[in-house]
């Protein structure tokens, strides 16, 4: 079963490399096994200069920050239809 999510705001442009590579950075991170607190932290370092050491571009972060958006939607989406769908308890207890 698939559930198409979709994240958006002002910068989530997906014709831009920065927002591209940001999304994938996310997308390795997420299927890579790190959990979500680290990736929100992550985000949050990445979004200070200060204590980041670097100023990553404002794409990046966006698509780091959409592609981390669209793993919670889905996954909240996916738990939603499991608890609220006596169909797939009927054919997943067969």
């Amino acid at each position: 079963m698939s559930i198409p999510t979709l994240y958006l705001d002002l910068l989530d442009d997906h014709t831009n490399p920065d927002h591209a590579h940001g999304r994938a950075d996310a997308y390795d991170d997420i299927h890579n096994g790190t959990p979500h607190t680290v990736l929100e932290t992550r985000l949050a370092w990445m979004t200070d200069p200060t204590v980041s050491g670097t100023t990553y571009p404002a794409a990046y972060l966006t698509g780091y920050r959409a592609q981390i958006a669209d793993w919670r939607a889905g996954a909240h989406a996916y738990r939603r239809a499991i608890t609220h769908n006596d169909t797939y308890w009927k054919q997943a207890t067969r």
